[in-house]
């Protein structure tokens, strides 16, 4: 029976490079790139004690750094946020060489403004911003604003097409999404995701948390085609795989 090997990767310069231009888009567009960076356990688990981070291998945190340098903003849903602990973006020493201009924006998406996420982003000189649903109590984005937080309100419809525009208003090629899986799921099913970049961590989490890569919800199911463009391994183990969306594979 043949076998295929993805090959493994370290931390060595070779190696950097080969992760730098894995994430590379396949090609240039005017409108923003949109790339989930996610990690799951063999399982499908994307949690340990309600925090991804449980899960991560150094070469996972390679990955998730050159995610964040390539990025022009970085977004993510209030409850990773707030349960992650999120703080402004930094650009790890790593992959500093190969970025130009100041740390990614971390904005984070929200549809009910709670206490703790205004607490989160405020004083953080506007490296943590809010992107509001269209439906988000005026008078909660009049709370943020007055504790000097900026509070984008998306435009009225879809999720997906409603972040895809403000990235563009905001001028970034490159975004970067980093959950929650409910938000994802919502965002594949609309078409709004190009790139999913997935780490599989290596172990199974035997009765952990019941959380999965993209939650159910009360549509039903929606079946979103990818194809692999790259994929790799790490001397620890896990497997680093990225998926351009939208295609089938062939």
């Amino acid at each position: 029976m043949l076998s295929t090997r993805p090959p493994a990767i370290g931390d060595d310069p070779a190696s950097l490079d080969a992760i730098w231009a894995a994430l590379r888009p396949e090609s240039p567009t005017a409108a923003p790139v949109i790339r989930a960076v996610m990690i799951a356990s063999v399982d499908g688990t994307t949690t340990v004690d309600g925090r991804s981070g449980g899960l991560g291998t150094p070469t996972d945190r390679l990955v998730y750094d050159a995610m964040r340098a390539r990025a022009d903003l970085v977004l993510v849903g209030s409850g990773t946020a707030v349960a992650e602990d999120y703080g402004p973006a930094e650009v790890s020493p790593v992959w500093a060489d190969r970025r130009t201009g100041p740390a990614p924006i971390i904005l984070v998406l929200t549809r009910s403004l709670p206490d703790e996420l205004i607490d989160l982003c405020a004083d953080t000189d506007d490296r943590m911003q809010i992107a509001a649903a269209h439906e988000t109590d005026p008078r909660l984005v009049g709370v943020a604003r007055a504790r000097g937080v900026t509070v984008h309100v998306l435009d009225p419809g879809p999720t997906g097409a409603a972040v895809r525009a403000l990235a563009s208003r905001l001028h970034a090629a490159e975004v970067d999404f980093e959950g929650g899986p409910r938000l994802l799921g919502e965002l594949l099913a609309e078409g709004a995701v190009d790139d999913l970049v997935l780490s599989v961590a290596p172990e199974a989490i035997v009765g952990g948390d019941d959380s999965t890569l993209t939650p159910g919800h009360e549509h039903g199911y929606t079946r979103v085609p990818m194809r692999v463009v790259s994929a790799f391994s790490c001397p620890l183990g896990g497997l680093y795989t990225r998926w351009v969306v939208g295609e089938a594979s062939r």
